[in-house]
């Protein structure tokens, strides 16, 4: 006996659906496959037993042809399913779903993606709860068992993105129960496919598009199958490539996995790195702690995601790894230091919680050649999933390279001995709340509208910008700042020193001795910096006795200490001697005309910046009374 297919059907007069809104949400923003990744380790990583165990999660990708795919097909009962599947193809989503199944025919071949998860908490819960894992993940949707908690997700979208990746909409479960079910024994299995509205051949019945796979209890038309338990589950999920190991947890199945914005299908190889190097990019807090284990087979060979195979991400780990010998300042590379930054958690709305919470901010100054991540700071809450890298290159320009981790929540005593506060959890409750159903920032949400009182605003929209006051203090303690640079520019003479975007400004006061005009455009074809002038005295009794001109890169519309290298430099002015000396270790243009000189153009270019930083032109002009000749 196997299990077979059942869609729920409704009435001709109740809503119709063209396609699953919550895949729709899912889809806004980027559904590469950084979308999927998340999600779906998200959902592991929430369901982790409470014991000292990871929750081990194994993507295995496999490419069925030829008898073994016919098998398969033959298990999941596709005739039945495709028969409602053609049903719906009048609709925008029923035509993509028709087209896979047309490319699945013509390529007999299919690509699966099964997630296996252990230790971790399985399908708990009976068919109709009103609330367990099972209903969250397989039956409902917009509902979420861990609504009101700290978990990693809580709006009940993200397992949207099993069925957004499937290209036939259709997912399968096999789940073994930390808990012993008391009808029941594990395995647990059921399917769900989510087609749009569709009706039946004679056009009497309108069925919803919910299909379920599993075991029909009577012939009731329209009644959803419920879960296959035990040893028929068990031979069943054989069948379906969908055996799991004895320890609790949930297998899921997409079937015919797809990137939904891939210009073209990667084969399992690339997609096994990828994934790989996802599950480091944003879930290296959880990896790192113990927490979790996430492994990729593919042809047999299994490959497990490790931070040492992507040293890239060590600079963050390092942060936590040395935050106890933190120093006040960064003076060598490798230095860690650490700040906190004060969140004031308003009450809810209900009069409880509330408090003064911190979040604390590790910095480590980065080493030559590291370069991914560099400048950017890796927002962590408690659930161990990078919410965000939030980039403040600009801020350090001119100053030390770093990378650096905002931990908040239930982690701010991550690399301590502490133990966290109650603070700490109320903190980790405002940013669970304070993050979209993508969980890729902190910034105001419906959510916490809703749940919190006056002054929810300022403190979440304040976390960012007081983490970039924060990391000025320990990074860029030497930022030109004011208007000292400009100031020292403009008392030399007139400069129209027009900037990226165009605007010319800094013109100079009346005790200035030369005028003239500058520019300066970032070149991408080159990927430099092309500049420009043409300066002379404002009285005739004086001539030029040298121009020196610098690169001043700026830091958030001000002058840093840092320069950037003018690569060569020229003049059309007769009689200019022309060299690039080194001053203070960055290579300048410098311009010595013949006496008697009133007058001097020039034009040069930066080396390679690869950064392109707004940079501004800096032209110092040594002006003296004539010579006689």
């Amino acid at each position: 006996m196997g299990g077979q297919w059942g869609f729920t059907t409704s009435r001709p007069t109740d809503a119709r659906y063209g396609d699953d809104v919550a895949k729709y949400a899912m889809s806004h923003g980027e559904p590469g496959l950084k979308t999927f990744v998340r999600e779906v380790l998200q959902n592991s990583n929430d369901a982790r037993l409470d014991n000292d165990q990871p929750a081990r999660v194994t993507f295995k990708l496999e490419s069925l042809q030829g008898d073994e795919a016919i098998e398969y097909l033959r298990a999941l009962d596709i005739e039945t399913w495709a028969e409602h599947a053609n049903l719906a193809s009048d609709t925008e989503s029923g035509k993509h779903i028709a087209e896979a199944i047309k490319r699945i025919k013509d390529d007999e071949k299919i690509r699966i993606l099964t997630i296996e998860d252990e230790n971790t908490e399985g399908l708990l819960g009976e068919e109709n709860a009103d609330e367990s894992n099972f209903t969250a993940l397989v039956r409902d949707v917009l509902f979420s068992s861990k609504s009101g908690d700290t978990a990693g997700g809580s709006y009940g979208l993200g397992k949207a993105v099993l069925w957004l990746y499937s290209g036939l909409s259709l997912v399968m479960f096999n789940s073994t129960l930390s808990e012993p079910n008391p009808k029941d024994q594990s395995p647990r299995l059921i399917g769900r496919t989510r087609l749009p509205t569709h009706k039946s051949e004679d056009g009497d019945t309108v069925y919803q598009g919910h299909g379920w796979y599993g075991g029909l209890n009577g012939d009731e038309e329209g009644a959803r199958p419920e879960s296959i338990w035990g040893g028929e589950a068990e031979s069943i999920a054989d069948d379906l490539q969908l055996s799991r190991p004895d320890g609790p947890g949930t297998s899921i199945q997409v079937v015919d996995f797809r990137v939904p914005t891939a210009e073209e299908r990667l084969d399992d190889e690339e997609l096994a790195d990828q994934i790989t190097e996802m599950a480091i990019e944003w879930f290296w807090p959880a990896i790192y702690r113990g927490d979790l284990e996430v492994a990729v087979e593919v042809d047999g060979e299994t490959k497990q995601a490790s931070i040492d195979e992507y040293p890239q991400y060590e600079p963050f780990t390092n942060c936590l790894d040395d935050r106890d010998d933190s120093v006040s300042e960064l003076n060598e590379p490798g230095d860690v230091a650490q700040a906190s930054i004060s969140l004031d958690v308003p009450e809810k709305s209900d009069g409880s919680g509330g408090a003064d919470g911190q979040l604390g901010l590790l910095v480590r100054r980065a080493n030559k050649g590291e370069y991914q991540h560099r400048n950017e700071v890796a927002f962590v809450r408690g659930a161990g999933m990078v919410v965000e890298y939030y980039d403040r290159d600009r801020v350090v320009v001119g100053n030390q390279d770093f990378h650096a981790v905002l931990v908040g929540g239930r982690a701010r005593p991550w690399g301590t001995d502490e133990s966290p506060q109650d603070a700490d959890t109320i903190v980790e409750e405002f940013l669970t709340a304070a993050e979209p159903p993508q969980h890729d920032e902190w910034v105001r949400t419906e959510t916490l509208a809703n749940t919190y009182s006056r002054g929810f605003r300022t403190a979440v929209e304040g976390i960012k910008s007081d983490v970039t006051e924060t990391l000025r203090g320990l990074v860029a303690p030497d930022v030109d700042r004011g208007t000292t640079g400009a100031q020292r520019l403009g008392n030399r003479f007139k400069i129209g020193n027009k900037s990226r975007s165009g605007r010319s400004d800094r013109e100079s006061p009346s005790s200035q001795r030369v005028t003239g005009d500058t520019n300066i455009s970032f070149d991408d074809v080159y990927t430099h910096w092309s500049f420009n002038g043409e300066v002379e005295p404002l009285s005739d009794r004086n001539e030029i006795r040298a121009v020196t001109v610098s690169l001043i890169r700026m830091a958030e519309e001000r002058a840093t200490s840092d320069r950037l290298p003018v690569k060569n430099i020229s003049s059309d002015t007769t009689g200019v001697s022309i060299s690039l000396p080194v001053q203070n270790g960055v290579q300048v243009g410098r311009l010595e005309p013949a006496p008697g000189t009133s007058n001097i153009s020039f034009e040069g270019v930066s080396i390679e910046d690869h950064r392109q930083v707004e940079t501004r032109l800096k032209v110092s002009v040594d002006v003296a009374e004539r010579r006689d000749e």
